[in-house]
């Protein structure tokens, strides 16, 4: 029975994995010109001193335990729309790498499903880096590891600029 529950458990879980990597965004990318306008500049300084544990510790020595908490969450909760905004991000860069390999050149195409590798595997981070943060927001005075991996946004924002070297023009 115990096993039963847990071989359920583990597969609806696996469901909702897949679901939230591969589900479709509403994203009416069309172009490259399209992803200049949509696109959420994201300051990436900002995120990594939202998530310091060095600045967290300063806190934690300069404020009272309240104060703590209520700033810690505050933090907490600004990450997490940040990390909204950066899977938006994502999504828009897979539809335009998907655009890209439309174009049928292999260099193109390769450059392409190289960025749609990318994009995946940091959508991938960001289901793990999410749930530590509601946990960290649920008890802000426990210190509780991030869950990702060395993916990092700049090396996605890198892949797109390979495949705009290559001349891939927006489609019209």
């Amino acid at each position: 029975m115990v096993s039963t529950v847990l071989i359920l458990g583990v597969s609806v879980f696996a469901l909702a994995l897949a679901w939230s990597l591969l589900r479709s965004t509403r994203s009416d990318i069309r172009d490259a010109s399209d992803w200049g306008r949509k696109k959420h500049d994201i300051s990436v300084q900002i995120f990594r001193a939202l998530l310091d544990r060095g600045e967290d510790h300063y806190l934690r020595c300069a404020l009272s335990p309240v104060q703590f908490r209520f700033y810690r969450r505050k933090r907490i909760y600004i990450t997490l729309r940040m990390l909204r905004l950066v899977e938006e991000n994502a999504a828009m860069l897979i539809r335009l790498a998907h655009l890209a390999k439309l174009k049928r050149d292999p260099e193109l195409t390769a450059k392409a499903d190289e960025m749609i590798d990318i994009a995946m595997l940091f959508r991938l981070n960001l289901l793990l880096v999410r749930p530590c943060l509601y946990f960290q927001w649920i008890f802000p005075s426990w210190g509780f590891p991030m869950a990702a991996g060395r993916l990092t946004y700049p090396r996605l924002l890198h892949s797109l600029n390979r495949v705009e070297q290559h001349g891939w023009q927006p489609l019209l």
